[in-house]
């Protein structure tokens, strides 16, 4: 079975008013050696866990955990290839925000495995950047890619966010145009979604925080399909788009239902034991830096919430995940699996209607529908017969 493990740095110079991730922003005042200690102790407690599983990717999330050193992050890669049944190469991603690096941290964090860079770039447009609350300009993202690409990275993604206020179908393309002559060979384009516990949320909630019509986010969302895909870019899943042989193979184990280990406060974690009819265990992480620190350095794993999956939700995981991905879910796996028929006539008929493709044994979401993708899976899942 392969393995990917995620290791959250929740650490931040500044919040972003839209986030809902598990981050805090403290400035300078980081307590790197702390943490990366409390991290590598976490793994040590999973050792049996993972010792015998195929290690496929190591994920750097947060936060922006390119704030740490390469010396601590080197030795968190260190600790994980250890404890795990290593075939190289592996994936090993950072998260990084402009800003954050410089050429020589990049020169470092490839000297110490890292092979694969995510810049959260979120815009290139100054007003844009503005609404968001980012840090950054324009000049410090083109500034970061020349580095990236100095430092002989060959791998590297950017993240772009559309449907902010006042945002034009626009100003939209013109994003768009500018993350393309980076030649990254992946792009994640996300609608901004409005999350109750952020400042964003509490704005929305008192009808500060005008947003885009519907109609324009769809637009915009198609203008993204078409012209990433014109550019060469394959949308292998509804909001992630890569060049040939460049899908991120850590994000492909959560939508595949495969295993991954999360260390790090807040973080998440899924394990599929061979074993059935077990169908699979999740459970996350104390999201306080310090509780977590505390807990692992007592010799407790951090954990506060733990679920055993039922053969039905398992199914329902498998589906849901899966119909995210263009390649869809495979009718042959789900019947061998969870002997379960997924062909059921409801599902026939939004493949009639044009809304699902069976090809190849597999159901997926058709190309013209990807814009209705949560509608229909959730009608896939209440058709199924259990």
């Amino acid at each position: 079975m392969t393995l990917g493990i995620y290791v959250h740095i929740p650490y931040c110079i500044k919040k972003c008013p839209y986030c809902d991730f598990n981050s805090f922003g403290v400035g300078k005042q980081i307590p790197e050696i702390e943490y990366t200690n409390a991290v590598l102790n976490e793994v040590e407690l999973y050792r049996e866990l993972i010792e015998d599983l195929q290690l496929s990717s190591i994920y750097f999330g947060g936060g922006t955990p390119s704030l740490f050193s390469a010396d601590s992050i080197g030795k968190i890669i260190d600790k994980i290839n250890k404890l795990t049944n290593t075939r190289y190469p592996i994936e090993v991603t950072i998260e990084v925000n402009p800003k954050t690096a410089n050429i020589e941290k990049f020169n470092s964090f490839r000297d110490v495995g890292v092979n694969r860079i995510s810049v959260g770039l979120q815009s290139l447009s100054n007003r844009k950047l503005k609404v968001l609350g980012r840090e950054n300009s324009p000049y410090d993202t083109y500034r970061l890619f020349e580095n990236i690409i100095k430092a002989r990275f060959v791998n590297y993604s950017s993240d772009l966010m559309y449907g902010c206020s006042y945002e034009s179908l626009k100003e939209w393309e013109s994003d768009l145009e500018m993350a393309l002559e980076f030649e990254t060979t992946h792009i994640s384009a996300y609608c901004l979604t409005i999350e109750e516990d952020t400042a964003y949320g509490s704005m929305y909630a008192k009808g500060e925080l005008p947003l885009p019509s519907e109609e324009t986010l769809s637009d915009m969302f198609m203008l993204a399909s078409e012209l990433l895909e014109c550019a060469g870019y394959y949308q292998y899943e509804i909001s992630n788009f890569a060049k040939n042989g460049f899908e991120c193979k850590h994000n492909l184990l959560y939508w595949r239902g495969d295993n991954y280990l999360g260390v790090g406060a807040g973080a998440h974690s899924h394990i599929k034991p061979s074993d059935y009819p077990v169908w699979g265990e999740r459970w996350a992480n104390i999201k306080s830096p310090s509780l977590y620190m505390k807990k692992v350095f007592r010799g407790s794993k951090p954990v506060v919430f733990q679920e055993v999956f039922e053969r039905e939700t398992a199914i329902k995981e498998k589906v849901l995940m899966g119909l995210r991905l263009r390649e869809g879910v495979s009718l042959s796996v789900l019947a061998e699996k969870f002997g379960v028929n997924l062909i059921t006539d409801n599902v026939l008929r939004l493949v009639d209607e044009g809304f699902l493709d069976i090809s190849h044994d597999s159901l997926r979401v058709s190309k013209k529908s990807l814009l209705l993708s949560d509608e229909l899976i959730y009608k896939v899942i209440d058709s199924v017969v259990y």
